[in-house]
């Protein structure tokens, strides 16, 4: 299975979110990268979208006229530190202010022919990072969640909610799906469905038994 990565991106302009939306989609195709991606020209639905999935890489715009898209984006950067996050803006001048919320890049509005070079070199990135840390996205009910499966040793269903856990047996994460669809999407990657209710990841198997 090829991994999915997930792309966010968001600007209040509806007609420039969609110019961004379309040039996005043509550079990924033509590099050939598997992607999910998501566009919101409402702040709320975006903060919302960002909170409740698991995002790989968010292109958004600042705006010096929005006295709170600072404000918006520190609370992104809070829920999603491992987030990379490209700003995309019509005010040069923000640019020095903006790199305390540590994007990758900064790409003005004015020179949106960088981006097939910032995107391709940004996707390397977290296809290298996934591959050091072996993280799998899983779609699930229309949310995306990651899965480390170096550190997930088993998925366990109830009442509609699945519960993963590490080693010490600690819950790692917890997500609303269906099992039988998570499995479908981790069987690829070393899982193996031992009961009804639970998904085992095979590298923690030391023995098994009849």
């Amino acid at each position: 299975m090829k991994i999915k990565h997930n792309i966010v991106i968001y600007d209040d302009d509806l007609v420039f979110l969609e110019q961004l939306h379309e040039q996005v989609c043509n550079i990924l195709s033509k590099h050939y990268y598997n992607c999910e991606i998501s566009m919101f020209n409402n702040s709320n639905d975006f903060i919302k979208y960002c909170s409740e999935n698991a995002v790989d890489i968010i292109l958004t715009e600042i705006d010096m006229t929005q006295k709170d898209e600072f404000g918006m984006i520190e609370e992104i950067r809070e829920n999603k530190p491992d987030a990379e996050i490209v700003f995309v803006s019509a005010y040069e001048e923000l640019a020095y202010q903006s790199f305390r919320y540590n994007p990758f890049q900064f790409v003005s509005k004015a020179d949106l022919d960088r981006l097939d070079e910032v995107l391709n070199t940004l996707m390397k990135k977290v296809i290298k990072r996934k591959k050091q840390n072996e993280i799998v996205n899983l779609t699930i009910e229309k949310n995306i969640v990651h899965i480390d499966i170096n550190k997930v040793m088993y998925l366990r269903s109830k009442s509609n909610y699945i519960a993963a856990y590490d080693e010490s047996e600690k819950l790692c994460l917890r997500f609303r799906g269906v099992l039988n669809k998570v499995y479908n999407e981790l069987i690829d990657f070393g899982f193996i469905r031992t009961h009804r209710c639970y998904i085992v990841n095979c590298r923690f198997i030391k023995r098994m038994e009849r």
